[in-house]
């Protein structure tokens, strides 16, 4: 398939309803919401988008329904230069995602995966012209097991995996992670992430999950950067300053800058800066994609 995408994203396709609100709701409590907007969403299709918005030909493996979300979602990939051959029109509805997000840009998010949790299977000559596949959760174990799948079958490929698990796959422990983990190039997580599959506070103890086959890991850590290693080195990197509207999306926008980085032949610390700048930009901004920049002049890249 001559798409010619440098990297494919692989992963859940929601249309996200954002409703701020001052504070999130306790148990028992009632809360107004301030606002209610809508955006489109998925975690690998934000940064998937922020790479195409910095110019890297890029593709979607995933699933949408067809009724007018999901042809919204489908419109919004192909203005953003986006290759959408890898993706299913379903029966049935596209998978949502409702989210709360407090004066301090702190969320909580429910997710309704819908036709998302109706895609088993995915075309395995899609990614293999690609030099990274970014895969990130579904909501259903039997749509990672599938993602795994789709993972072997690249073996022997010049593509490399890139990971971003969330919480929903970090959830599932490192045991089930591992057959992943161990065919990632460079895996992507947050502070609870890391803990979640190290079983320490330690940011450092990211590292150990190199030994499981993964060449890179990033973790980020909100307002104190971000942290990268691999087998010879390891760094804190620092962060830059932003108002916080909004944290949906943060990391995607940190993968997005990281592998534009990596794919540029950029170092570590550059890439690490790099994502770290587009995270800061895309907290700035309500929603997963509207802070996503176009280039990095603005960093001197």
């Amino acid at each position: 398939m001559g798409h010619n995408a440098k990297v494919i994203g692989f992963g859940a396709l929601n249309c996200d309803r954002i409703c701020r609100v001052d504070d999130l709701a306790l148990p028992g409590r009632e809360i107004g919401v301030v606002s209610a907007t809508r955006h489109p969403g998925g975690s690998a299709a934000n940064t998937i988008v922020g790479l195409a918005r910095l110019g890297v030909k890029t593709g979607f493996l995933g699933t949408v329904g067809g009724d007018r979300e999901g042809l919204q979602l489908l419109d919004d990939l192909q203005r953003e230069g986006v290759d959408v051959h890898g993706i299913t029109i379903s029966e049935g509805d596209t998978g949502s995602a409702l989210i709360f997000v407090d004066s301090r840009g702190e969320r909580a998010i429910y997710i309704l995966p819908s036709v998302n949790d109706a895609f088993f299977t995915a075309n395995h000559d899609y990614a293999k012209q690609a030099e990274i596949l970014h895969v990130s959760s579904f909501m259903g174990i039997d749509q990672f097991q599938m993602q795994l799948e789709y993972v072997r079958h690249l073996s022997g490929s010049r593509t490399k995996i890139s990971f971003s698990p969330g919480s929903i796959y970090a959830k599932l422990g490192l045991d089930q992670l591992k057959p992943l983990i161990e065919r990632t190039f460079t895996l992507f997580l947050n502070k609870e992430e890391a803990q979640n599959l190290t079983g320490s506070a330690r940011v450092e103890e990211a590292a150990t999950l190199l030994e499981l086959g993964a060449e890179i890991v990033a973790v980020t850590l909100g307002e104190a950067g971000s942290y990268v290693a691999t087998r010879s080195e390891s760094l804190y990197i620092a962060p830059y300053a932003s108002q916080i509207t909004d944290t949906v999306g943060a990391g995607d926008a940190f993968a997005a800058g990281f592998l534009y980085g990596q794919l540029t032949g950029k170092d570590l610390h550059e890439s690490g800066l790099y994502g770290n700048f587009m995270a800061s930009k895309s907290v700035a901004q309500l929603g997963g994609r509207k802070g996503l920049l176009r280039d990095l002049r603005e960093l001197g890249g």
